[in-house]
Parts: C-alpha cells; structure tokens; sequence
C-alpha cells in the first residue's frame, strides 16, 4: 500500500504538470476609449482609417492601450495619446501627460505625443517603453529645422511614474518599429534614412539601433539598404532576446514591381551579426513574444494574412504545426497559470474569431477559452483575472473570470480530476483559482 504523502505527491505532480485551461464568461462590450478619435476620423477622413485599439498592455496597476493610424496619419490633426485604464471596474479611460518640451515639435496638448500610432508597448527591464512608429509632420519638420542636413529622427517614449518622457533620440528613424532590451542596452528596430537628401533619392535602409543609457541616446548598430533605390522600401520591424541572442525580423517590398514582401533577418551574438537562414528567412514575421521560460514566440504572415507560429530557442525555431488553421492575433502570457492565451480568427468568410489556451510546457495543445463570434477582434490582454479583448471597432470588451462552479468539471470527463481521484481514492473536487482538479489542486 502507497504511503498517503507519496500518494498526494504523485496526484500533485500529475496535476501540476496539466494545468487546466483559464475560464471566462462570455464576453460583453465593456469600453469605448476612442470614440473621441474615431468621430474625428470619420468626419475628416472619408477614405477610411484605421479604427482598431492596436495593443493592450498591462503595467503597474493600469492596463494601456494603443490606437492610431501611421498610413492615413491622423495624428498631424489631432493628438495620439498615451490612454490607460485604472481599474478593471472602471471603463472610462485617462490620457498620461507626456514631458516632451525640446523633443519635437510643439504639443498641442500636454498629452500630445507627436505621433501618427502607438504600438507596439514593451517593458525594457523594469520600465514600460515605446517606439515610436511614425513621427508626425511637426515632428518631423522639427528635426529638419536642426540644420541643412536635414536630419531624420524618431521618438523613444519611457514611462517615468504617471508621466512619459520623450526622446527624439533615435537618428535615421523614420518608423522605429519595435524595442528589447538584453544586458543593459535596449535596442530599437525600424526604418528610414539619415537625412532628407537620401530619402528623396529613394534611399530606404533598415536599421538596428542600441542604447546604452535607457534611451535618452541610440547609436546605429547596423542599416542595409533596399537594393534599387526608388523602388521599394525595407524595414526591421520586430526584435526578440532569446538568452543572449537577439533575433532582428525584418523585410523587403519591391511594391514598385508588384512583388511580395520577402523576410530578411538577422541575430545578434555578442558583436557578431549574422544573416538568418532555416525556414524562417523568407518569412515576413508580424509579431514576436517573449516567453518566461525563455524561449519565444514568432509569427509570421503571408500576403493572403495566413499565419505560422515558431517557438524560438537559441539554436533556432520550432514550428507549432497544430496552429497553422488559426490566424495568430496576439498573444498573452499568463506565468502564474502557466498558460499563453491565444487571439485567433479562423480565416473564413465571414470570420470567426476567439481566444485559446494551451499550458506552456505543451503550446501545441491549443483549446478555445472564449468564443467571440464575428466580433473582429485586434488586441489582448489579461489584467487582474479578466479578459480584455480590443476590437477592430475600437471598442474594449470584457470577459469576467468563471466562477469555480462554472469552470470545474467533476465528472469523467476530467482527466485531471480521473488521474487525481485514482491516486488517491478520495473524492474530486477543484481549486477555482488555480484551476487544478482534485485533492492536489
């Protein structure tokens, strides 16, 4: 007979090593936080524009969003602002000031941030940071006024308490796409060209950029040009540190030429940069996520908006062949359940959309958490145990976490719960907050 302390143990482990999927209610329309921003664009932009919430980042006790539109550029109209959320109980949405006085061109407000867009968000270290994706014509004619070179620069935004401080620090940056951080130097991504002169001659680089205080300065670390001046454009657009490597994504578009954009990418070991090749090298990557276990997430999409999904590890990439029939999203990792929770429409017409779950010892086990039907769905986010979805609309919808008599199955059709009650003979119960069957749980 098994000592009842091995017994515990064994079920335990069991238990631990499947934790059971997050449960929610069913989603409900809970914020409008644009709606200021999306009556203007209707009124002023007749072509269209983009409407979608484009991130949800939680940070501290505030979960932020970003919107804008770095094509149709609304933000030379009207101000983009840094908006957050202070309480999941709240819907009402406040704009951060943002300290940019020598950084730009004149604020229109104190919220003002001279940009066209705000996304992606990301936590350098301890300090939730953006780039800045498209500088806006103040901005920009801001920098050209510096001298007869008429330089190009971006904007690097770092929250400070409730205030983000702006840099115009990033030289060349056109579009500056994205941010990581890896030992004590964070590096930007992006695109542009030094100065007026070579954006005129069609002169379109790539670039990686580091810094080595916090981003108050960035230095060039590496710019390639598009090979035929005037007919296309090139771009870094996404970074992921993966131990000590960092992966830098990358593309070109030879839209002159009707072509399709092709992946060009690159890591970054120690000082030596070296051309990325295996199956990801063709493939333009749209997002990346860094995982606790450290390990990655990347994926790529192709030109009719199908997605892949790689697990990223040093010496190279994984493909998470069971998510190929989803179109990725975005991502949210959930370390203190142990999950990553998946944004996916179906790709059909009209398209579906949801949330899925899967434990991240076993990513390709992928189940459905939260149907959103034809809710065209842009931006996710997990803060203080609900689910927040943004849309395509423009609007934040909510998903409340189940209740513990809604989320727990008791019955044959529990593995966890069969595993753990034929350890240990005892009867089956859940823990709610845990979402682990049985005695264990």
């Amino acid at each position: 007979m098994r000592a009842a302390g091995h017994v515990h143990a064994a079920a335990a482990e069991l238990c631990a090593a499947a934790p059971r999927p997050l449960q929610f209610e069913a989603p409900r329309p809970w914020a409008k936080p644009i709606a200021d921003y999306l009556a203007f664009g209707g009124e002023n932009f007749p072509d269209g524009f983009n409407r979608a919430i484009t991130a949800l980042q939680p940070f501290g006790d505030r979960l932020w969003l970003g919107y804008g539109d770095g094509a149709a550029n609304l933000g030379t109209r009207v101000p983009i602002e840094f908006r957050a959320f202070s309480s999941p109980r709240d819907p009402t949405v406040s704009a951060a000031i943002v300290a940019g006085a020598g950084q730009g061109g004149t604020q229109r407000t104190q919220s003002d941030t001279g940009e066209e867009q705000i996304e992606p968000f990301r936590v350098c270290g301890r300090l939730l940071c953006q780039a800045g994706v498209d500088s806006n014509d103040p901005d920009e004619a801001w920098s050209q006024a510096k001298g007869p070179e008429r330089v190009i620069d971006g904007n690097f935004f770092r929250l400070e308490g409730e205030i983000w401080r702006k840099f115009r620090s990033i030289p060349g940056g056109e579009h500056v796409h994205d941010l990581a951080t890896m030992g004590t130097a964070i590096y930007a991504a992006g695109s542009g060209a030094a100065n007026r002169a070579e954006f005129e001659r069609g002169e379109i680089y790539r670039y990686l950029w580091r810094s080595i205080d916090g981003g108050n300065t960035f230095t060039v670390v590496h710019r390639v040009m598009f090979p035929e001046p005037g007919k296309g454009d090139t771009r870094f657009r996404r970074l992921l540190v993966v131990g000590k490597t960092l992966y830098v994504f990358g593309f070109i578009n030879p839209h002159v030429d009707k072509k399709p954009r092709e992946g060009r990418h690159v890591r970054l070991v120690g000082e030596r940069l070296e051309d990325l090749g295996g199956p990801l090298a063709p493939l333009v990557v749209l997002r990346t996520f860094e995982l606790p276990d450290g390990r990655g997430l990347v994926v790529t999409v192709a030109e009719d908006r199908r997605t892949r999904t790689f697990v990223a590890r040093e010496d190279g990439f994984t493909e998470l062949a069971s998510w190929v029939s989803r179109r990725v999203i975005d991502v949210a990792v959930a370390p203190e359940h142990g999950q990553v929770l998946v944004l996916c429409g179906d790709g059909g017409a009209p398209e579906h959309f949801s949330v899925q779950a899967a434990p991240l010892n076993a990513l390709a086990t992928l189940v459905d958490v939260v149907d959103l039907g034809t809710e065209s769905a842009s931006a996710l986010a997990l803060w203080r145990g609900a689910l927040f979805i943004g849309t395509s609309a423009g609007e934040v919808w909510k998903a409340e976490p189940a209740s513990p008599a809604d989320s727990c199955r008791v019955d044959a059709e529990c593995d966890e719960c069969r595993q753990c009650s034929a350890l240990t003979g005892e009867p089956c119960t859940c823990n709610g907050s845990t979402g682990i069957c049985g005695p264990c749980g």
